[in-house]
């Protein structure tokens, strides 16, 4: 019975962890990267209401009263043989499995737009509500077992983090969805027949009927033609007609705020490509008409008139591939446009950094103003495989002047000692693919005053770093620039002005779109390592002039409100935040990297953490009422058991807390040392679940028979540990950073296996510490049903909601370092929780003989 509940458990944490990674690829292209976030909290809640219906249902198949009562009689689960027990959960698998295609079929359906939000966090929430209902009947079922269950169900969600970016890139995310159901229905049917065949005897109630069977190997049967024919492959090799059909109902779409959606909708653009991996949805299309379009200087075609086809980000982030054979001349093009203007200002940029090389568009443009060696760096391999594929002969990629890394631009650059004449950083979002790693709102750390230091070390003597952002974003990133050159300069911000230009393209210099009435466009920010000169002033004022451009700075011969007050001696910080009625004020860092926040705490993520607290009221409510209904409230003379619940309840709360605080801040600290976010979701979390998983195992062989002692030994220690990482971890992360990646893997690894090993003590230890009989002073035992598994680990998962949510919403406000004290804080409310439920129980036992005694 054992092996088959620690399978299922494996298998059902596995697809759990793999449905909740996958589904926040789905909710960033119907929806929106922010909406994308809250998936976390979607999969805590639907596990949660599973694991406390089961509660409420072992309650009331205990209560003799109750389960006469027809209205309460479908709630009631009396107790259960294994073979019955297995029966359950193997029923619940086959809802789990069936729900998977039904969702999958509704967000195929129902119109995917933001209005429909809470729809289709609804309807995610079902598969989660049968895996928790799945989950907390394994644990219900052998308490006594919870260090090797916990371990199964802990190596099978590290698991899922190996196993996401292959599966992600080779199925695609609604794939990926239906295969959990697979997994979580083939592995309970298959271990219920060997089971129910190893039982001699078994009651005709708890025996798979032929019916039974029947229904069990259509509902597999169905599922796997289905993933069958939905895979790319099979898509692929179909009838256009066919494939269009299967595509409409099994696939995910774009919502109308997606870029993809209009163009999808739109005759004149074909639809290329589609490929998923870990973090993001890669599409292409191509555009075949561009009738109406504008003109440059002279009659000149535009860009879009030039491209072979477009690259999309997750819906919305495009990317162009342009025509091009190789040959150098025919980039003459694009010295008409605004992103050349930094190369009109050099005599010639040797050697180029492109951050973020997408399309190959600023490559071109390196290649056109003269550079002899462009470094391009890419983070998205299917970037640079779709540029391959509808580049051409002529792609960027493969020409011998540019050398590729996929790698994140700042891990990059951090690891780097070459000097670099340009470094350049076009519209490069590094919200669109951090959101893939899930578990919080945080982005990378392109747009960091570390980062612009990092930037300004890596210039050569005269080089110049440029970048292109969206005019709404230059109140928010004029700041880090300032703050980042003074501080490499040691200079005032009034002298620091003399090494940056600022000119916005409004119509511009044929850079995007040219009407006036645009609300949205792009801007051009130049820093250089020395001062500009006046030539290369007058120079930039002549060409914005010619195009129509406006300029916000032009070095110190020119600065406009409200960036005057930023650079000016006689104002402070606050006055620039006054003039430029900046809503979030922080300016990012390291420790706090939420450039794309307009406000200090986003509006929502007060939204999300509202809702969160309105279903853990909701769910007090309900288990209040349950208490009362199944009459197993405390007496007021029994104060110390009610102490020794409060401890017990209070422990999940902290240690739910602490571990999603605890996971999200490392996800963020070590994203600059590995890199790419799948590579740092997958590291991470394999590491931090697996050494959790072998501590659930230890805690249970070496302190099985006391589980107090376990939790009073290991809180301690892991409180050192982090305080470690607080004073030790970026400075380990700094001095490795040039490692070779397997290297920064394992060294990532053995960082976080002493937490994680001790973290992963505190789960069982509660467990058993609840279900463990107490011991009279008069040496008999309480023989009243202490096995609350199920409503502790209700709890602590209704706890861990409120933690991703709090994780990022403290990083906003205090910082990761911050988050570090919180987590540990937590896990030290936890260590004084045990405390209390083990003096209240003591004092319970010595003080109170048995209640039949007393009767």
């Amino acid at each position: 019975m054992l092996a088959f509940l620690m399978a299922v458990l494996f298998f059902a944490s596995l697809s759990t962890v793999l449905f909740e990674l996958a589904l926040t690829r789905v909710f960033s292209i119907i929806l929106w990267y922010d909406y994308a976030f809250m998936a976390i909290s979607v999969a805590f809640f639907g596990l949660g209401i599973g694991s406390l219906l089961v509660h409420m249902q072992k309650d009331y198949g205990n209560s003799t009263r109750l389960r006469r009562s027809g209205m309460w009689r479908w709630l009631s689960m009396p107790q259960m043989t294994p073979a019955a027990l297995a029966k359950k959960i193997t029923e619940h698998s086959i809802a789990y499995a069936i729900s998977v295609p039904l969702f999958i079929l509704a967000v195929a359906l129902i119109p995917p737009d933001t209005s429909y939000i809470y729809v289709f966090y609804l309807l995610s929430s079902v598969p989660f509500f049968f895996a928790g209902f799945i989950m907390a009947l394994v644990f219900y079922a052998m308490p006594r077992q919870i260090s090797k269950l916990y371990f199964a169900d802990l190596v099978g969600a590290s698991s899922a983090a190996l196993m996401l970016d292959p599966l992600m890139l080779g199925l695609g995310a609604e794939s990926v969805l239906l295969l959990t159901s697979l997994l979580v229905a083939g592995s309970a049917i298959v271990g219920m027949l060997l089971l129910l065949r190893n039982k001699r005897k078994a009651e005709p109630s708890e025996v798979m009927t032929k019916r039974s069977k029947i229904s069990a190997a259509a509902v597999l049967a169905g599922l796997a033609v289905l993933l069958l024919v939905s895979s790319p492959a099979a898509m692929a090799a179909m009838q256009p007609q066919v494939a269009k059909g299967i595509d409409y109902f099994a696939k995910v779409h774009p919502g109308p705020n997606k870029g993809l959606y209009w163009q999808l909708i739109d005759p004149n653009f074909e639809h290329l490509s589609a490929r998923w991996n870990s973090f993001s949805r890669v599409d292409v299309t191509k555009q075949n008409s561009f009738d109406n379009v504008d003109v440059g200087a002279g009659g000149t075609p535009v860009r879009s008139q030039r491209e072979l086809a477009n690259i999309i980000i997750d819906a919305d982030a495009g990317t162009p591939i342009y025509r091009w054979s190789g040959d150098r001349a025919e980039l003459a093009w694009m010295r008409d446009y605004m992103d050349y203007v930094p190369y009109d200002l050099t005599a010639k940029a040797d050697h180029v950094l492109v951050i973020g090389g997408g399309g190959g568009e600023d490559i071109m443009m390196a290649l056109a103003g003269g550079a002899d060696k462009v470094t391009a760096v890419e983070i998205n391999p299917m970037i640079v495989s779709a540029v391959k594929r509808f580049g051409g002969p002529g792609n960027v990629y493969d020409n011998p002047d540019v050398d590729l890394f996929i790698d994140d631009g700042r891990r990059f650059i951090s690891s780097s000692s070459d000097k670099y004449d340009m470094i350049t950083i076009k519209l490069v979002d590094s919200w669109a693919a951090q959101l893939a790693g899930g578990y919080a709102l945080s982005e990378n750390y392109l747009y960091t005053v570390e980062a612009f230091q990092q930037y300004y070390r890596h210039l050569s003597d005269d080089g110049m770093l440029v970048m292109i952002r969206w005019n709404f974003e230059l109140p928010r990133l004029m700041p880090i620039v300032a703050e980042s050159v003074a501080r490499e300069t040691g200079q005032s911000m009034e002298d620091a002005s003399r090494q940056i230009m600022v000119v916005e393209d409004r119509p511009g210099l044929y850079f995007g779109r040219t009407q006036d009435s645009q609300m949205y466009y792009p801007v051009l920010v130049m820093v250089k390592a020395v001062p500009f000169i006046d030539e290369q002033v007058d120079l930039v004022r002549q060409k914005a002039e010619a195009g129509r451009a406006d300029v916000m700075m032009l070095a110190d011969s020119m600065i406009n409100p409200p960036y005057d007050k930023l650079f000016s001696s006689a104002s402070a910080y606050d006055d620039y935040v006054a003039a430029a009625a900046l809503a979030n004020p922080k300016i990012p860092t390291d420790d706090s990297p939420f450039y794309f926040a307009k406000e200090p705490v986003p509006q929502q993520m007060v939204i999300l953490l509202e809702t969160v607290l309105a279903i853990s009221a909701a769910l007090s409510v309900i288990l209040v009422y349950h208490a009362r209904r199944t009459g197993t409230r405390f007496r007021q003379s029994e104060p110390g058991m009610a102490a020794r619940t409060a401890g017990f309840v209070l422990f999940a709360i902290f240690i739910g807390l602490g571990f999603m605080i605890l996971e999200i801040t490392f996800i963020q600290k070590f994203l600059l040392l590995l890199g790419t976010p799948i590579m740092a979701l997958t590291v991470i979390l394999f590491s931090i679940l697996l050494s959790s998983g072998i501590g659930a195992y230890v805690s249970g062989r070496v302190f099985g028979d006391r589980p107090h002692r376990a939790v009073f030994l290991s809180v301690p220690i892991l409180a050192g540990i982090i305080l470690s990482y607080l004073f030790f971890l970026q400075g380990i992360i700094d001095s490795s950073i040039t490692m070779e990646l397997p290297s920064r893997a394992a060294l990532t690894f053995a960082l976080l296996f002493p937490s994680g090993l001790l973290m992963g003590f505190q789960f069982p230890s509660l467990i058993r510490m609840a279900s463990m009989p107490l011991r009279f002073n008069n040496g008999t035992g309480d023989k009243n049903n202490n096995n609350n598994t199920t409503l502790l680990w209700g709890i602590n998962v209704v706890a861990s909601i409120l933690g991703t949510v709090l994780a990022a919403m403290l990083a906003m406000i205090i910082g990761f370092n911050g988050n570090l004290l919180v987590g540990l804080a937590m896990y030290a409310g936890a260590g004084a929780s045990a405390l209390l439920s083990f003096v209240a129980g003591k004092r319970y036992a010595n003080q109170t003989l048995p209640l039949t005694e007393r009767e």
